[in-house]
């Protein structure tokens, strides 16, 4: 019971965590590398994933002493590599057997509502920093976060549970209440994962209903239904040319004067944000290196090149071949798919889209986290 008070309470505490990074206090590193050691002491104590979390720290001590002693970055560096390297891998070892005595959809609720809630009260005090600078020509606002897409990635992957829980708990109002408010914030912070995750979350929950929604409904009412969401549709297509994402796609879109919206150049430099460029830089640059580096990996604080934000590939190149296929095989193999809920795995495969397509999520533990806890079930 201990054990379930203190990870809930380091989970509470996450938003305030991101809070003190962006304020330059320590804390987040102090509390989450004390949280990472806890679980890997738990595992090891209850002889519990030995097979998989042997190999996976006996690689991390290779990295450590590969990045310390052979790409000469420095030790605290190179703990750090190893703390985003191991946070997910062995989150999802820990949660596997981790049982929360209250509902966890309530749990996450309770993060959920802290993340947006200070959001929405920087933006109104105007208390934080802008997401862009001055000369981007872009605008935004990211509030007290560091990272505006460790949070727009947080939000979307917790909103399906959240939204499915006030939605079986008949919560009506707070639930419209709550898909209010993610939308003020994307429409805030400007960003295309978080106004397409709260859009997704939206149809989710339609979609959930769609047989009382549609199906058993008069053939008359049904045409009248999809009349309905046709002008809906349009409505909104206006409506998304006058957001901030919007606006943002086409100063992008200026900026590097692409013309064809069906033309490789679009989807790189503007859905994209150039990151197709950096995957083909990290290449060219990956491919020089001696053979060593192509197994272990450049190092994530090498800064003569910038990462991809793609984030397989930051894992590929950054710890190297050997890496990649330590990180992936060791989840690949302690996923249980079949075991989980669907809202978990709906949450699982947003948080894996975002990583594909903005990156920040497998290797960053504030958003990585909630990846893992798909995986921890409910006392019956």
């Amino acid at each position: 019971m201990k054990k379930e008070y203190i990870v809930i309470i380091i989970l509470l505490l996450g938003p305030f965590l991101d809070v003190a990074s962006f304020l330059g206090l320590p804390f987040s590193l102090l509390v989450r590398g004390a949280f990472l050691a806890g679980m890997i002491f738990y595992l090891l104590y209850q002889k519990k994933e030995w097979k998989l979390l042997i190999p996976l720290l006996i690689f991390a001590i290779i990295i450590l002493g590969y990045q310390y002693l052979y790409l000469h970055f420095g030790l605290l560096k190179a703990l750090s590599a190893i703390f985003k390297f191991l946070y997910l891998p062995v989150a999802i070892l820990f949660f596997k057997h981790f049982y929360f005595s209250v509902t966890k959809s309530k749990v996450l609720l309770i993060i959920l509502v802290t993340y947006i809630s200070i959001y929405l009260l920087s933006y109104v005090f105007q208390i934080g920093a802008d997401a862009y600078l001055e000369t981007d020509g872009k605008s935004g606002f990211k509030g007290l976060f560091s990272s505006i897409n460790e949070f727009s990635a947080i939000i979307v992957c917790l909103l399906p549970i959240v939204t499915t829980y006030l939605k079986k708990n008949k919560k009506y109002f707070w639930l419209v209440a709550l898909l209010i408010a993610a939308l003020l914030c994307s429409l805030f912070i400007g960003t295309k994962i978080l106004m397409g995750g709260v859009l997704f979350s939206i149809l989710y929950l339609l979609w959930q209903e769609r047989n009382f929604l549609f199906w058993q409904r008069p053939k008359k009412i049904k045409i009248g239904i999809l009349i309905s969401l046709v002008v809906i549709a349009l409505v909104g297509c206006f409506l998304f040319t006058k957001t901030r994402t919007y606006q943002n796609m086409m100063v992008q879109q200026e900026f590097f004067q692409v013309k064809n919206v069906f033309s490789f150049d679009f989807v790189n430099r503007v859905i994209y944000n150039d990151r197709l460029t950096f995957l083909m830089d990290n290449f060219d640059y990956f491919k020089e290196q001696n053979f060593m580096k192509i197994l272990l990996g450049i190092g994530i604080e090498n800064y003569q090149i910038k990462m991809v934000e793609i984030d397989i590939f930051d894992i590929i190149f950054r710890y190297g071949v050997i890496g990649a296929l330590v990180f992936i095989g060791v989840i690949g193999m302690s996923l249980e798919w079949k075991k989980l809920q669907e809202t978990d795995k709906i949450s699982m495969l947003l948080l894996v889209i975002i990583s594909l397509t903005s990156g920040h999520v497998l290797i960053y533990p504030a958003a990585s986290i909630y990846f893992a806890i798909a995986c921890a079930k409910e006392k019956t």
